[in-house]
């Protein structure tokens, strides 16, 4: 039975013949620029002599060549994708930065129950003064009832007849003209009070409008 070649033997292999075909390549091409006329050696055609001094021949790391590749990561950078890159994960944190969050976070929930605890009393507040002011009114007697108004007047006055000192008021109910002294009354409860030249003033005879009165203009029309 054959044994089968190593793969990193035959990666080995592989290399150091690639390498001399490089250098065979670079041989053949040295030789070619070689000038006529010059010194023959080794074997070249035409009598050239190769000038190898310009050669260089780099180590090769067989040691890197021979150890584990490494493997694919799915998850890496692809050059073949577009797309938006993913950001890097976040810093490590060392125990005091994370000590430091714990306690800003800690301070930061006893703010907002201290918030929600201030609100509710507020809240509690309100609505106790919303109950104690409905009770007030509950408990409020009742408003007196409105006073009533005085009848309408509805005469026109005229203007007056008459020494100024006795005057007597012309005066229109919408049908006739009624005369009538100061301090007489007319119509139903109405009494004149006094006679001005451009204005009449009526009193009342009912007791619940006592002490009030109405002063009407002079009117040129009726």
């Amino acid at each position: 039975m054959v044994n089968a070649v190593p793969w990193k033997q035959r990666r080995r292999e592989m290399t150091l013949g690639g390498v001399l075909v490089v250098l065979a390549v670079l041989l053949w091409q040295q030789l070619s620029r070689t000038p006529p006329g010059s010194a023959a050696g080794l074997g070249a055609p035409g009598g050239r002599q190769a000038d190898l001094s310009g050669l260089k021949v780099f180590d090769v790391p067989w040691a890197a060549l021979d150890g584990d590749r490494p493997g694919y990561d799915p998850s890496g950078r692809n050059i073949f994708q577009f797309g938006v890159i993913p950001p890097p994960p976040p810093p490590k944190l060392s125990p005091q930065e994370q000590a430091a969050i714990k306690e800003a976070q800690r301070k930061a929930e006893e703010e907002r129950q201290r918030q929600l605890e201030l609100q509710r009393q507020q809240e509690a507040q309100r609505q106790q003064e919303v109950q104690r002011q409905q009770e007030i009114q509950a408990n409020l007697p009742p408003p007196p009832p409105p006073k009533p108004q005085p009848p309408a007047i509805t005469y026109k006055f005229i203007g007056y007849i008459g020494p100024p000192e006795a005057k007597i008021a012309v005066l229109h109910d919408g049908t006739d003209m009624v005369f009538a002294r100061q301090g007489e009354v007319v119509g139903k409860g109405f009494k004149i009070l006094e006679i001005g030249y451009e204005s009449i003033k009526f009193g009342y005879t009912d007791a619940q409008f006592k002490g009030e009165s109405t002063t009407l203009p002079m009117s040129s029309a009726y």
